[in-house]
């Protein structure tokens, strides 16, 4: 017996088993196979970037009740200096003179983030008093090590200062906003992380 539709059948399968071939190959290119691809592995390091900051905030801001935190500590006896990382540690802006009122910070940071090669600003918003009574925010960058890239991350913690935070020679920028009470000024201090 001799069957004539033999190779029409053939024919059929391989051009079924051909498109099939070509709709897997299409999916294939047309999806992401691994999880690291361009579009999230920055979603991945924003994520660390931003969990890394958290971190260092809940370092710094700690404090056994009836103590300062560290943070709060080198905020208020900050002299309203800009710093920059000098390859070795941080100096003021513009000299070669190294930090000496900031050193819980720019530890903790030289230890994290300088030594993963983490580029970082640290910036404080305060209020400020204008003449008729009216208050203004004012921005001053406390450590600047360059303008961050579009994928960075800023992470801030609010402090509450009293006047009791302060030492009476205090000469630093942030002023005392309420002179009828203990409340001296609210802060925003914000550290801006990216990967270089």
């Amino acid at each position: 017996m001799f069957d004539e539709k033999a190779q029409l059948h053939t024919l059929e399968g391989v051009a079924a088993a051909s498109i099939m071939l070509l709709v897997i190959i299409y999916a294939i290119d047309a999806t992401s196979m691994t999880p690291l691809t361009a579009s999230t592995s920055s979603v991945h390091v924003e994520a660390e970037l931003r969990a890394m900051g958290q971190d260092i905030f809940n370092i710094l801001d700690y404090a056994e009740p009836n103590y300062s935190s560290k943070l709060k500590m080198d905020i208020t006896s900050w002299d309203g200096k800009e710093y920059i990382w000098s390859g070795a540690n941080y100096t003021v802006k513009g000299t070669t003179n190294v930090t000496g009122n900031f050193t819980n910070i720019t530890e903790l940071l030289n230890a994290t983030l300088v030594k993963q090669g983490t580029a970082h600003n640290l910036d404080v918003t305060f209020l400020s008093r204008k003449p008729d009574n009216t208050t203004y925010p004012v921005k001053i960058p406390i450590i600047f090590n360059g303008d961050p890239s579009n994928n960075a991350v800023i992470v801030s913690r609010k402090i509450v200062l009293q006047n009791s935070d302060f030492n009476v020679n205090y000469t630093g920028p942030i002023e005392d906003i309420d002179l009828s009470s203990n409340f001296y000024n609210i802060l925003d201090i914000k550290l801006t992380l990216w990967r270089m």
